[in-house]
């Protein structure tokens, strides 16, 4: 009796590594700009790379981007190589053009794909080949920069705050027909700061996208809470207890303290407290002495 063993399944991920992973830029009429994108093998193994030139649009509220083919793309952006090799820890730059007369006016959301082709194999080979796809984004102005408009369609922040300082998050939408942008948005907590520049994303027209709101600083007391967006000129503002920083330790030291005077005078434990303050009011300071004056005193004359 003959036993047979299958072949072991092998897999390999191949690597690569792009810069920049995003590229801006605002085109003129008659211009054509060039750029560059560095491509690196960091593996052990050659491989054979090729490109294309794809769409992005994004996804749900937390900014994840979704690819598609756009013909209306290849004809202004164009790639040097179509494909090349790349050999083990081995570096190329490769260049692109981009032809403002060839595309479309307004924003341009646009990916430089460059993925490997895994090696050809042998029909009855157990080898499992993947390949690997990586991008560098485009965001493109062609012509006069769309306006900016949208809007913070959320605004979540919990009336009780602890810990290290705000936390909260908002949701924004981007209610331009054209126009994909980084809101700027930026907050300030009265009379506790001055506004602080928010951290955000790109938004694409017509898409609402999730911001955590993080702001570490110490905060006492009820206070409001102003989001405001430099591109439409609006704010939003909620209420907040806070009790942040070093106010917690404060707090904490003063709660002790006055569960220590309740342990000790439990029937009048304020009474104390002002005849301490009696007592250091009538204190006296100390009679300055007077020195003489080189040993002489003095006469009136």
């Amino acid at each position: 009796m003959a036993i047979i063993l299958p072949l072991a399944a092998h897999a390999d991920a191949p690597g690569l590594q792009l810069s920049p992973l995003e590229y801006r830029d605002h085109l003129t009429s008659g211009r054509v700009k060039t750029g560059y994108v560095d491509v690196s093998n960091p593996g052990d193994s050659p491989l054979v790379v090729q490109t294309s030139v794809r769409a992005f649009r994004q996804t749900g509220t937390g900014g994840q981007l979704e690819f598609y083919d756009d013909p209306a793309l290849p004809p202004g952006i164009k790639i040097g190589l179509s494909d090349f090799n790349l050999g083990p820890r081995e570096s190329i730059r490769v260049s692109f053009t981009v032809d403002p007369d060839k595309l479309p006016g307004g924003d341009i959301f646009a990916a430089l794909f460059f993925s490997t082709v895994p090696p050809a194999q042998n029909p009855g080979s157990s080898y499992v080949s993947e390949s690997a796809s990586l991008g560098t984004l485009l965001e493109l102005v062609n012509g006069p920069e769309p306006a900016h408009s949208g809007t913070v369609s959320r605004f979540g922040l919990p009336f009780w705050q602890f810990g290290h300082g705000l936390t909260g998050s908002i949701d924004y939408h981007n209610t331009s027909r054209t126009a994909g942008f980084r809101p700027a948005l930026s907050m300030r907590a009265l009379p506790w700061s001055k506004p602080a520049v928010l951290n955000t994303g790109l938004v694409l027209p017509g898409i609402t996208r999730h911001f955590a709101l993080v702001r570490t600083a110490s905060y006492f007391g009820l206070l409001p809470v102003t989001i405001t967006d430099a591109d439409t000129h609006t704010s939003t503002t909620r209420w907040v207890f806070a009790c942040t920083g070093i106010w917690q330790w404060i707090v904490l030291v003063l709660i002790v303290a006055a569960i220590i005077l309740l342990a000790i005078k439990p029937q009048h434990p304020w009474r104390a407290l002002r005849r301490l303050a009696r007592r250091l009011r009538r204190r006296k300071p100390a009679p300055k002495t007077k020195r003489p004056l080189d040993g002489l005193s003095r006469k009136s004359s």
